[in-house]
């Protein structure tokens, strides 16, 4: 497990799983950028529900500050997410991304 700086906590499994999406379909999206996005329900009838998305979204879109290398693989994480994830594990096993208190 690796701590980042922004507080997100994240496995080498998960660093992997970025690089390999990251070698994989990088040449079809010049100009971009993976982005991390996570949201958790609060109200309503999803609360308590949580749910993860990655995305490209174009290089120029991404503020300097919001830009992190999760092992080698720079990624777009919105400061609304690097909030949801603080103190969260992200995990990949079996095939999925596991996110984890």
């Amino acid at each position: 497990m690796q701590r980042h700086p922004c507080g997100i906590i994240y496995t080498r499994q998960f660093a992997d799983f970025l690089r390999t999406k990251q070698q994989a379909e990088g040449e079809r999206h010049p100009g971009e950028l993976l982005s991390l996005e996570y949201t958790h329900c609060a109200e309503g009838e999803k609360a308590g529900s949580s749910w993860w998305n990655l995305e490209w979204i174009s290089l120029f879109s991404v503020p300097a500050d919001e830009k992190f290398d999760i092992g080698e693989t720079p990624v777009f994480i919105h400061k609304q997410t690097r909030r949801g994830l603080k103190n969260r594990l992200l995990h990949f096993v079996n095939g999925q991304v596991l996110v984890k208190n």
